[in-house]
Formats: structure tokens, sequence, C-alpha cells
């Protein structure tokens, strides 16, 4: 009995060493399918970062539309502005932009371009270049014509 024991102990671990070799073993030209299928497609290169020896990464310019400030302002300033919603200053109220048009123009196209509180970056526009954003605060910062 013991001698059947031994037997199948001996059977039983050498079937799992097998098993398991067999499991961990990859078939020739595996490894090199799956490093090619996984290997990395690209690489990030951020403006006036080195690139490995070539060339910096070009800067991304705004392409000009030529929007005008009511074109942008109705797009994508309106939603908010026009109620105050989530504190906005209203559209066309010279008092609420009093304020911050003491900070000047370049720092209130600063602010439209980088968000402020609950005002996204680029205030919802994001193709908008600094002129358009500068027309749209011009075109909200002004008396409605009657």
């Amino acid at each position: 009995m013991a001698v059947k024991f031994r037997s199948v102990l001996c059977l039983a671990v050498t079937g799992t060493v097998a098993a398991t070799a067999l499991a961990q073993s990859v078939p020739a030209g595996t490894v090199a399918d799956i490093e090619e299928r996984t290997r990395p497609f690209g690489e990030l290169c951020l403006e006036g970062e080195d690139c490995g020896g070539e060339e910096s990464a070009p800067a991304v310019v705004a392409v000009p539309t030529g929007r005008s400030g009511a074109d942008v302002y109705a797009s994508a300033c309106k939603i908010c502005h026009e109620t105050g919603l989530n504190e906005a200053p209203k559209s066309f109220d010279l008092e609420a932009w009093a304020s911050r048009l003491e900070k000047g123009m370049d720092e209130l196209v600063r602010v439209s371009r980088e968000g402020l509180n609950l005002m996204p970056p680029m205030g919802a526009c994001m193709t908008c270049s600094d002129d358009e954003l500068r027309a749209a605060i011009e075109f909200m910062t002004t008396a409605p014509e009657d």
C-alpha cells in the first residue's frame, strides 16, 4: 500500500511540475510577436522639449476664424453671462464689470483663457484665439445698442 501511495504521489508531483512548465513556456516567436504588438507606436514631444535629436515640436497656433465678439459671445459666453449663472458678471452690466475692467483687458483675456472659479478655461470656446476672446469681452462690457 505504501508503494502504491508513493507512486501516486510521485505521479501527481511530476504531473504538476510538467503542467506548470508547459503553462509557463511560450512557443518560439510568440514573445517577439507580443513585443511587436505592444510596443509604443509614438512618443509625446511637447513644444520646446528635446525630441531625441529630432526637431522640437512645433507650436500650436490658433487658426484665425474672424469670428466677431458677438458671434463668440452667442456661441460660448451667453449661456452663463446672460443670466449671471454661477456668479458670472452679466453681459452689458457695466457696474458688474467695472472692478474687472480696472484690472485691464489683458488680465480679462488671461482669465478667459485659463479659467477662474466656475468659469472653464477658454470660457467654453476651445477654438478661440486671444483676439476672439478679447472681442467677446469687449462685446459683453459695452452698453448694448438700442
